[in-house]
């Protein structure tokens, strides 16, 4: 199925190609076509977290540190069909990519929701890449966020997509064990200026200009911030990151970034 498939679920689906793999999170009719209606409500995104998680404990695999669960209220709202059809995709991450590939890719879709997406969220895998002599494990991410561009200017949605979803997801290993030397974790969002959250969901088929942030790690990394010889908000400044395909140099700063895309 395509991503933003016209039938998609509001649990999520999970798509088939010959290189990639991905779970996603849709509304149940293209964003496109949709009613102007306010994001999905807290219980919708427990339920898709729910599957995630439940996909993920079907291989076995288990997070190397633990953290909050959803609420188990949500698991009877998610049909068994979505349930099989995501631990098959899983499954197949696992038996290409290693463990690691799915708890990256499940704890990258669950923080992506819980960073505030008002759009419909994916992750996939798309394979190895090699760049600079170096070889990356790809996942594409769509954060469904929209950032306000007057409040949330580039280098701070730099720094809040690396808070609130690649260093959660990083820290959830006890190491990096994936075909490659690292990983490259590329974040798709929009942004535009926006008064308040109400005034972007009212108008959330206009999302803005689309911008991509891609962050390089590599293995001995993740395993300093596993081993703590290196912090997640210090980690930011080993990676390389881009932004549009573009070198930006990030430095280690002591301000927390925000933890919305923008204003209440």
């Amino acid at each position: 199925m395509r991503r933003g498939a016209e039938h998609a679920t509001i649990f999520g689906f999970v798509c088939e190609r010959p290189q990639r793999q991905c779970a996603t999170l849709t509304p149940a009719t293209p964003l496109e076509t949709a009613p102007r209606v306010a994001p999905a409500a807290p219980r919708t995104r427990v339920a898709v977290a729910v599957l995630t998680l439940v996909a993920v404990g079907a291989l076995g695999v288990r997070p190397a540190h633990a953290g909050p669960a959803p609420l188990p209220s949500a698991a009877g709202e998610i049909p068994s069909a979505t349930r099989g059809d995501v631990v098959r995709a899983l499954r197949k991450v696992r038996h290409k990519y290693g463990e690691d590939a799915v708890v990256i890719e499940s704890q990258l879709l669950i923080n992506a929701m819980r960073s505030g997406a008002q759009r419909a969220t994916a992750v996939s895998v798309e394979g190895v890449t090699r760049d600079r002599g170096k070889r990356y494990l790809v996942f594409i991410v769509e954060t469904g966020l929209v950032f306000d561009s007057q409040t949330r200017g580039e280098r701070v949605r730099i720094r809040m997509l690396w808070a609130t979803i690649v260093a959660p997801t990083l820290e959830r290993l006890a190491g990096l064990q994936v075909p490659a030397d690292g990983i490259k974790v590329v974040l798709r969002y929009h942004h535009r200026p926006y008064r308040s959250q109400y005034d972007l969901r009212a108008s959330i088929d206009r999302p803005g200009t689309p911008e991509e942030t891609a962050f390089y790690v590599l293995t001995p990394d993740v395993a300093a911030l596993a081993t703590r010889d290196v912090t997640a908000p210090n980690l930011i400044a080993r990676a390389r990151v881009t932004v549009d395909g573009q070198e930006r140099t990030v430095e280690v700063s002591g301000d927390d970034p925000p933890s919305t895309s923008g204003p209440d």
